[in-house]
Order: C-alpha cells, then structure tokens, then sequence
C-alpha cells in the first residue's frame, strides 16, 4: 500500500500538534508536496551528510527528523557544505517534515521519554504550557524508585541514554531523588527545577556559568549531551508511525549524530 506525504504528516500532527510549537518555529512539511506517495520513511533526530547518505541508501521517499535545516532562514542556496544536505533531499525527490518545538512540549514527545528512560515516577511538567494546559509544557520532573548518589546516578544516566560521557556538578556523594529533565539546550529551565524541589536537574549544553551557579546554590546538575537527551523519542515516533500505517516501510537512522568524542580525564 502506498501513503501519501500528507497521511504522514497527518499522523505525525496528531502526536505533536502545531498548535504547541513556539512562535517563529519552522515546523511541518519543509520540503515536498502533500499528494507525493511515500512507501518508505525514514527517521533521524537531524540532518547530517553521513544521515542523508543512510536515508539515499533506504531508498527514503520522505525524512522525519526533530531538527530543521531550516532554523536559520536560507539567504543563498549554494552548492556548499551548508546547503548540501538540502540541495540532495531536493534533487532526491525526498519529503522532509520537522517537528521540533511542539514535539519537545507534548505528552510523549522529547522530555517525556526522556523522564521514561530515566526512570521517573509520578512526572508532570517542568514549566506548563498555561495554567490551563499544564500536562503541556517543556521539560519533565518526578521521582526515582529509590535515592541513590549521584555519581552512581550520574553513571545510570549515561547507561540509560548510551551516551560515552557526561558531566556533572556537585558532590559525588550527595543523594538524589527528585529529579528534573529537559532534553536538548535546558539549562534555562534550572530555577523551575529548583523552585520545584529537584534534587538534580538533567539536560545537556549548559554553559560554565550557569554550571557554577549551580556548584554554588544547588541542586545537582547532569550535561548528558545534546543528542543523548533527546534522541530517545525517535524509536517512540517510529513505533506509532509504524503501527499507524503497517504497510509503510519505515527506518530508523542508526548514525548516532554525536560530535563529541570524550577522552580520559588528565
């Protein structure tokens, strides 16, 4: 059976509706037309030459992906390092549709998963959509099973995202419970943690400043990387698109899009 773009897109609004993206947000069918028939579809949190290449290789009519090439508005569309990722898709024929933002807010969207992964019971939202909406919203908090010290939960989290490396602030020794998430660049979500009683607060990109304000005022703080955060709602997005259209042919991207490589401490 053959889908069309729009089936795809349909679906995935349902699981993560535009209505939650934050505003100038560049979301939904980025490339492509609605009618186009898709047999198979392809998934990557983000568009790298090495993912394009593995999507080219599946025969991909169509990419899904949490981060848009799209962000920052084209000036030039050059034949460049830049630009090649989205000149390929277009010569390639390939749908490209982003949920990013709205993805990151929704009930089974970014920082849900993550909370799952991490073992979190009794989670709600960090920081509410509203106080109308507040099962919508960035970031997740809730409990463990069981406290535990937090270089031994600093290790679980690296476990449990299959990351190579993380950093953490405070005392190795300090006991954590309650604990806060936010995949992706969360940093600015630290007072909300804070303010809402988190013992520690995981999420990824944060700055040095902001790490000493937290070796200063607590609570603890885990940088488990970009990638390794919110990653982990890809396998999600693909199980329900499968189970939604079973006869589509759906793959997803086994290049782990991770910059950094982590050497020894010194």
């Amino acid at each position: 059976m053959t889908y069309t773009c729009r089936e795809v897109c349909g679906y995935m609004d349902a699981y993560a509706p535009p209505i939650w993206k934050e505003e100038g947000d560049p979301i939904g069918l980025q490339l492509g037309s609605p009618e186009q028939a898709i047999e198979r579809l392809f998934l990557a949190l983000g568009l790298t030459r090495a993912i394009v290449e593995e999507a080219i290789s599946f025969d991909a009519d169509m990419i899904v992906v949490h981060h848009s090439p799209f962000y920052v508005p084209f000036q030039q569309l050059l034949e460049d390092e830049l630009n090649r990722s989205v000149l390929t898709l277009v010569r390639g024929g390939i749908a490209l549709f982003t949920a990013h933002s709205n993805l990151d807010m929704v009930p089974g969207g970014v920082s849900d998963v993550l909370a799952q992964r991490l073992g979190l019971s009794q989670t709600s939202v960090l920081q509410p959509w509203s106080q109308q909406q507040e099962a919508i919203g960035l970031g997740r908090i809730g409990d463990l099973e069981e406290s535990m010290p937090l270089e031994q939960f600093a290790y679980f989290v690296g476990n449990a995202l299959e990351t190579d490396g993380i950093r953490y602030v405070g005392q190795k020794d300090q006991m954590v419970k309650r604990i806060a998430c936010c995949g992706g660049s969360g940093a600015y979500l630290y007072e909300e943690a804070l303010a809402k009683g988190a013992d520690c607060y995981v999420t990824a990109d944060v700055k040095y400043h902001d790490a000493l304000i937290a070796w200063e005022t607590g609570p603890c703080l885990i940088d488990a990387g970009h990638w390794a955060t919110e990653n982990p709602v890809m396998p999600v997005l693909a199980t329900y698109l499968q189970e939604k259209m079973p006869e589509l042919s759906v793959h997803l991207s086994q290049n782990k899009a991770e910059p950094f490589t982590y050497a020894v401490s010194f």
